[in-house]
């Protein structure tokens, strides 16, 4: 497996903009760096390893618990949707993602059994 390369400031403008994310004031303790929060959740993702398998590289990763609340934010507020949309409009633009190749898997239902009684189908 090839290892994993960290941000690099180009990458990092691209995630930056594609954010459109005012960070909350700060208070308290400093916040963690937002750039290596992100190094965390991509290794995570790309690795499909446990956040307790993150490194310990200070400066280039993030804590995992910082890493993992950081990312429970922005999905609750959208912001990891948009830089998963504008990353996949790059991609697409560059020709980097073949469309042919894409499948569907038709044995997810997002309704499982338990909750039958509470899904509403039109």
């Amino acid at each position: 497996m090839v290892g994993f390369e960290e941000l690099t400031d180009e990458q990092w403008e691209i995630i930056k903009n594609a954010m459109m994310w005012i960070p909350p004031l700060e208070r308290g303790k400093p916040r963690a760096d937002l750039r290596t929060v992100w190094n965390s959740i991509l290794y995570v993702l790309s690795r499909g390893c446990r956040w307790a398998d993150l490194p310990k590289n200070q400066g280039v990763y993030a804590a995992r618990s910082t890493a993992h609340r950081w990312l429970s934010i922005w999905s609750y507020q959208g912001v990891f949707e948009r830089v998963q949309n504008r990353l996949l409009e790059i991609a697409l633009d560059n020709k980097l993602v073949d469309l042919s190749q894409i499948s569907v898997d038709g044995s997810f239902s997002p309704c499982s059994w338990r909750r039958r009684m509470r899904c509403l189908w039109v």
